[in-house]
């Protein structure tokens, strides 16, 4: 296999991993989240199919980004599993930051263990899957 596709590889199975761990932690889990917001700032909560799945959907695309995202900067991380997922996590949670709205605490509190969830999950199915995968240079 060339280099070339190794890396295409590689890069599709990581964006791929991204896409339906994000679909599950961050598009379900999100949208379970921002009904418990709901409920403790409003008091009322209501799902619908079309939201959901747009929230479902922005979640597998905001994965797929964090696939990319471990992919560009894996030779980059720390070895050792539990550090290497940890600083994934924080990279992953300031990106993501200034996207949270409103900017309250508790929509901190609740989204945070989401974050932390996806980053270790995404990080162990990667270093699974990576080793199956055919090296490239540095690798």
């Amino acid at each position: 296999m060339s280099v070339r596709a190794a890396f295409f590889r590689r890069f599709a199975t990581a964006v791929g991993l991204g896409a339906g761990i994000g679909a599950l932690l961050l598009g379900v889990g999100g949208r379970l989240v921002m009904h418990l917001f709901a409920l403790a700032t409003a008091g009322t909560g209501s799902f619908t199919l079309q939201g959901s799945l747009s929230v479902v959907f922005t979640g597998a695309i905001a994965g797929a980004i964090g696939g990319a995202l471990l992919a560009l900067i894996d030779r980059f991380l720390p070895r050792r599993p539990a550090m290497r997922a940890a600083v994934f996590v924080i990279i992953c949670y300031i990106i993501a930051t200034p996207g949270f709205r409103p900017p309250r605490a508790l929509v901190f509190a609740l989204f945070a263990p989401l974050f932390v969830v996806y980053g270790a999950l995404l990080v162990m199915a990667w270093e699974r899957a990576r080793r199956s995968i055919a090296p490239f240079a540095d690798s």
